[in-house]
């Protein structure tokens, strides 16, 4: 049988199914929101999102984020927040269901309105949750908006980060595996499989390493140091937004 190690950018969350038991805990957004981070694990990728995973009993940590298509005249523009929502759950017991509700949304408008305020209502088996059974705080940055911010960092540095000991256990021995392998190439894997946001990550690091030495240096930044990751999110963004927000884009780069 091959031996395989997996190289996340962040641990994965396999002690939270991602198929969900029917007579198991269960946590789940409603529309328009998705999990990103659970028990200090990532679980929302580039192309997919989480809205449902198995809770085992004890404490999480969820964070969640809002994103979606709202109607603007005759299109449909996607409308996020800026910051997360970080739901903490002291103790979940057997067949226990969490989720939380949130005022209705007419238009894009709307939606950017309740973005930048978000307020919600945690419910524990369909009523609304005491405080002492789910709180939740919004997860902000005094640098405003960041396209590559890292959340489980920031929760962290606060000292909020919950981390269960599934999730450590996961990168505890993926790490002593991969120590085995650096010492002693007889102690590899057949097969490791590398994320291609690990390796961005690493080389978003070296570039930014370098650029910090040329600068010292006195050297000038050529284009090849450009962060294409930072600028398809631009992209991105400058596409999905309203001819208004566009035009008025524009004259910022004009005057800036």
């Amino acid at each position: 049988m091959k031996k395989q190690i997996l190289i996340p950018a962040l641990l994965t969350v396999s002690a939270l199914a991602a198929t969900v038991n029917a007579e198991a805990a269960t946590f789940k957004t409603p529309k328009n929101y998705s999990i990103i981070i659970a028990d200090g694990a990532k679980t929302t990728g580039y192309f997919s999102e989480t809205r449902e995973i198995e809770l085992s009993e004890g404490k999480h940590q969820l964070v969640v984020m809002f994103k979606g298509a709202f109607k603007k005249g005759h299109d449909k523009i996607i409308a996020s927040a800026v910051n997360p929502i970080v739901i903490n759950i002291p103790h979940v017991e057997k067949d226990d269901s969490y989720s939380f509700t949130y005022r209705r949304i007419t238009d894009y408008e709307d939606a950017t309105d309740y973005a930048a305020k978000q307020s919600i209502t945690i419910t524990k088996n369909g009523t609304p949750a005491d405080r002492d059974e789910a709180s939740y705080m919004i997860l902000k940055s005094d640098k405003g908006f960041q396209l590559d911010r890292d959340y489980i960092a920031e929760l962290k540095s606060l000292d909020l980060l919950y981390i269960s000991e599934s999730n450590r256990e996961i990168k505890k021995n993926t790490a002593e595996k991969l120590s085995n392998c650096r010492d002693s190439f007889t102690d590899c894997p057949t097969e490791v499989v590398a994320s291609a946001e690990n390796i961005t990550a690493v080389a978003e690091k070296s570039n930014a390493e370098k650029m910090a030495a040329d600068t010292a240096a006195g050297k000038s930044v050529s284009a090849d140091k450009v962060n294409i990751q930072m600028l398809e999110g631009l992209k991105s963004i400058y596409g999905s937004a309203d001819p208004e927000t566009r035009k008025a884009f524009k004259e910022w780069l004009k005057n800036n």
